[in-house]
């Protein structure tokens, strides 16, 4: 080994540039690089997963050449370029960008809408990984490129979990303590402690069911339960049930729960088995005293059904920070329906701005470029 090789063997991170400068053993390629304390704060913070395998173990895999990234995401190319040094790293902010711009990058990193269209993905030939900067996968598994397995797929899971959290019992919050009458009041001057059918409840003692028990439905459940509620939860993949969930149930048990339950928080992604799974049968098994919060996707709602019963008063009130559609139509009945907060999807925004979402996807540049287990390996089959 050149002395200058050497030299840069004996500290780390300068192993990942002694690796592209003057060339490593294969066997050394997918081998876990010592552990950033950060790092591993983040990882445990956010529960996030590591794949099973090394990235190097997956069929055409290579030592990537050239990285294009959304060069609209606040500090994400610099951060892709001290992750990845002796990598070309490529920016681009517009679909007409990426079109051009894409067709001898080996990934892609950026915003769902300029990753996943079908002409930047035809026009993509050396392309082998895609990460998005947001949670969300519908759209981009609907595309057949992406369905097919062909690429690998990571994204956001989990990372603005808390910060969706807070919004979703902020939003409970401003249901079951007035908040929506009492707003419109302040505007108008009206001293009045007349709530009329929506009056004023307590949360603690109340039963919260989470449906979907993944990254933002454990943040709401811990929050649930630090506010004296009995929390109850259902999930796709098992019963596994952390100690602030009382129960844990399986999807199928879904139209059971809903009768036990207060409060129903909806965070399951958009899949086929989910889109539309909130129907007038569905708000029927619920109370009519029961609130209905949605930080999951609109499409998992039938939307005429649910402005239909919350009109008729089957339900005591909803918090949407997504619909079907989006945006919702001025005309539209939920902008009228009684006791309802609607915010335009923005519930994962914050004071933290995108920094935690730059780190993760800084530690997934490096582990790819060393061929390590990846973060938040999205499963394309079951879209999430």
């Amino acid at each position: 080994m050149p002395r200058t090789c050497r030299a840069l063997a004996a500290t780390w991170p300068m192993a990942l540039a002694l690796a592209l400068a003057c060339g490593a053993p294969s066997a050394a390629w997918g081998q876990a690089a010592p552990r950033d304390p950060e790092v591993a704060a983040l990882i445990e913070g956010y529960g996030l997963r590591e794949a099973p395998e090394p990235v190097a173990a997956r069929p055409g895999w290579r030592r990537p050449q050239r990285l294009l990234v959304d060069g609209a995401v606040p500090g994400l190319e610099d951060a892709v370029r001290r992750a990845a040094p002796g990598v070309t790293v490529v920016a681009a902010a517009t679909p007409a960008e990426f079109v051009a711009r894409v067709a001898d990058a080996d990934a892609m990193i950026g915003r769902t809408g300029l990753l996943c269209t079908e002409p930047v993905l035809a026009a993509a030939r050396e392309l082998r990984w895609i990460q998005l900067v947001s949670a969300g996968v519908e759209v981009c598994v609907a595309r057949p490129a992406i369905a097919s397995g062909r690429y690998l797929f990571t994204n956001m899971r989990a990372i603005s979990a808390p910060v969706i959290a807070e919004h979703t019992i902020g939003m409970l919050l401003a249901l079951t303590r007035g908040l929506t009458v009492s707003i419109p009041r302040q505007a108008a001057g009206l001293w009045s402690g007349d709530y009329g059918e929506q009056p004023l409840v307590t949360l603690q003692g109340k039963t919260l069911l989470v449906v979907g028990l993944g990254g933002i439905g454990g943040e709401i459940a811990k929050r649930a339960d630090a506010l004296g509620m009995r929390v109850i939860a259902t999930r796709g993949s098992s019963r596994e049930r952390p100690p602030y969930v009382d129960y844990v149930g399986l999807a199928d048990e879904l139209p059971q729960l809903l009768g036990q339950a207060d409060v129903v928080a909806n965070a399951l992604p958009l899949t086929a088995a989910t889109r539309n799974l909130f129907d007038a049968a569905a708000f029927a098994r619920m109370r009519p005293t029961a609130y209905f919060l949605n930080v999951g996707r609109g499409g998992t709602v039938v939307t005429t059904d649910l402005a239909a019963a919350l009109v008729a008063r089957r339900l005591a009130g909803a918090g949407l920070d997504v619909t079907e559609p989006e945006p919702l139509p001025k005309e539209h009945p939920l902008w009228r329906a009684p006791n309802v907060v609607i915010t335009p999807h923005n519930s994962n925004e914050s004071d933290l701005g995108v920094e935690a979402q730059r780190r993760v996807i800084a530690e997934n540049v490096r582990r790819y470029v060393a061929g390590e287990r990846m973060l938040s390996v999205v499963d394309v089959t079951r879209g999430y």
